[in-house]
């Protein structure tokens, strides 16, 4: 496969030394260092780069899958992407595409292509958008949170005059968990800063819903809440409480607890096993769980120098996962690599299980999504008002896709 690496921006690219004030002048320097080091090198790390300067940071990315209402021919590609403004500029929920290269997708073209992320559609909110994400099997259907803890449902249509909005009513705090049931199709699961976990069923026409049921367990903000992948019953939150809470819908209480000594920001269900899941917060490390044995983690991945603000499986390989942080780092982590003996000259790398290092964001990582069709292939954003799409080296992962038929997760 040709490498396509390449950098472009929306026309609204800004210097992101970020220095100007004087504050952290030798800590700003050394990022852009760190930047100018990462660019050079990334003919060796990437399949392909694009990366857009955004007017405002976006707090949220995800990939919309092809055969969507928009762009679903050719090698075009949508996002869904946030607002997160001052107090005088509006936000909005936003559609965005990006054309690959055919080298993305294994084929051969001398077709040029300019990979930039465009807004093609955008719907107006009152306060900045924290997260924003589509319904399971129907991308039509998009909810966000925002930092009021307003909840609103979009029924998107090619017709704009036809959509229609749902208000959620419940939540009174900034939020930011959000998810939708995979297994149960209306069924919405959100979070907030009032401590509370709101489920929300929103098959009904009405436009103005409340929650179905309201979970009081926490003590602190709820960071994040998330669906177990094959129980359609079962959920799991963090909260600034320092716990981890799975809960079960049909008894409308907590099943376990686990406690931390650190606030956890983020949770991930493995979409492989139904037992293995991922923690992740304030102490910088990821965390892996069995559901069957919560006493102990099964195992801490260390390397990451900063709060962990998102985890999430890779959709393609079973024990790979990824994790943003505030560290500006987006890391892919192979998990049958845990406990592999290293040789001496790679101990300064890091431990044996971290498979990828994506360095190039100079802001603490918002998101990141992995794409449902492409492997290898994500999307981040950051606190830089930057949009990175990246795929990994071939010659990086090859060997770990060879590796990995060998072994496999017997957590089931």
């Amino acid at each position: 496969m040709s490498k396509s690496v390449r950098f472009e921006d929306d026309g609204d690219w800004e210097d992101v030394s970020q220095g100007e004030n004087g504050e952290n002048e030798n800590e700003e320097l050394t990022i852009q260092e760190e930047y100018a080091l990462w660019r050079k090198n990334c003919r060796y790390m990437y399949d392909f780069i694009s990366e857009t300067a955004l007017t405002w940071p976006s707090l949220s990315v995800q990939w919309v899958p092809k055969g969507s209402l928009w762009n679903d021919t050719g090698r075009v590609r949508d996002m869904l992407i946030t607002t997160h403004t001052s107090d005088d500029s509006p936000n909005h929920l936003k559609l965005a595409s990006l054309e690959f290269p055919a080298s993305v997708f294994g084929e051969e073209s001398d077709e040029k292509t300019s990979s930039r992320l465009r807004v093609f559609k955008k719907y107006k909110q009152n306060h900045e958008i924290n997260r924003a994400r589509y319904r399971l099997g129907e991308p039509n259907v998009v909810a966000t949170i925002n930092d009021q803890g307003e909840v609103f449902v979009y029924h998107l249509t090619k017709s704009d005059e036809d959509i229609v909005v749902q208000s959620l009513k419940h939540h009174t705090l900034n939020g930011y968990g959000l998810s939708w049931n995979p297994i149960v199709q209306n069924q919405l699961l959100t979070a907030s800063d009032d401590q509370t976990v709101a489920l929300w069923d929103v098959s009904s026409t009405e436009t103005e819903l409340s929650p179905v049921e309201v979970f009081k367990h926490h003590s602190g903000i709820v960071n994040d809440v998330q669906w177990h992948k094959f129980d359609a019953n079962l959920f799991g939150s963090v909260s600034d409480d320092k716990t981890f809470k799975l809960y079960d819908v049909r008894a409308k209480n907590v099943a376990s607890t686990i406690d931390f000594p650190e606030i956890m920001n983020s949770v991930a269900f493995s979409g492989f096993s139904r037992n293995l899941f991922a923690v992740g917060g304030e102490d910088h490390n990821v965390s892996l769980f069995d559901l069957r044995q919560t006493q102990r983690a099964l195992h801490v991945m260390m390397g990451h120098t900063a709060s962990i603000t998102g985890l999430q499986w890779d959709p393609h390989h079973e024990n790979v996962l990824a994790s943003g942080s505030q560290d500006r780092r987006v890391i892919l982590w192979d998990i049958t690599k845990i406990g592999e003996e290293q040789p001496q000259d790679e101990l300064d790398d890091g431990v044996p299980e971290l498979l990828m290092m994506h360095g190039g964001h100079t802001g603490a990582i918002n998101d990141f999504d992995f794409s449902p069709e492409v492997p290898w292939c994500l999307a981040s954003c950051s606190d830089d008002n930057i949009v990175h799409v990246w795929k990994v080296s071939d010659k990086l992962v090859n060997e770990q896709d060879e590796e990995s038929e060998l072994k496999t997760i017997d957590l089931e």
